[in-house]
């Protein structure tokens, strides 16, 4: 494995590690400040691994084309789903700008981060988990994608337990 693919490979799977983090906390109910700084500092590593992993295969897949992205994001496409579609790449462009954004508002204004619709969460988490398991489980090979499917169970597994308890009105504690 050469410099660039290390750094390529290396940076997608911390930002996975941390979202995976993240998500199990918040998921779990982790709110109290005491948790917040950490919960916080996550979503932000993750974010800037996510975009070092962008700007990483930018610079040693792709040369700073964005052509030349798109179409290796067809050929990849083409191999797995029988057809080429390079403009998935931009649903990545949405899913780094999203989370960039987010992590910024956590930032800037965390009052009103943490006062926001629970909509605006779940809609967020449910597009950036879609995009985020695609790259990790359809679209990677090697151990990223077991080790993806078993972080997929793991998270799905509490979310379920997490609703069942809430909705019998038990509740995990945070301590």
């Amino acid at each position: 494995m050469n410099h660039g693919t290390f750094i390529i490979h290396t940076s997608i799977r911390a930002a996975l590690i941390c979202y995976a983090l993240t998500l199990l906390l918040l998921l779990m109910g982790f709110g109290s400040p005491r948790w917040r700084h950490l919960i916080r500092g996550l979503w932000t590593a993750g974010c800037v691994a996510f975009v070092a992993h962008v700007a990483a295969a930018f610079q040693y897949e792709h040369h700073w084309s964005n052509t030349a992205a798109i179409r290796s994001t067809a050929e990849q496409t083409k191999a797995l789903m029988g057809w080429a579609f390079g403009e998935g790449l931009y649903f990545s462009y949405l899913f780094m700008l999203l989370w960039m954004l987010d992590v910024v508002w956590y930032w800037v204004s965390p009052r009103t981060y943490e006062a926001r619709s629970r909509w605006i969460q779940v809609g967020l988490h449910c597009y950036l988990f879609f995009i985020a398991f695609n790259g990790a489980v359809i679209f990677e090979s090697g151990v990223t994608r077991p080790v993806g499917i078993v972080v997929t169970i793991v998270l799905l597994g509490v979310l379920l337990f997490v609703r069942r308890t809430r909705s019998t009105g038990t509740h995990i504690s945070q301590n």
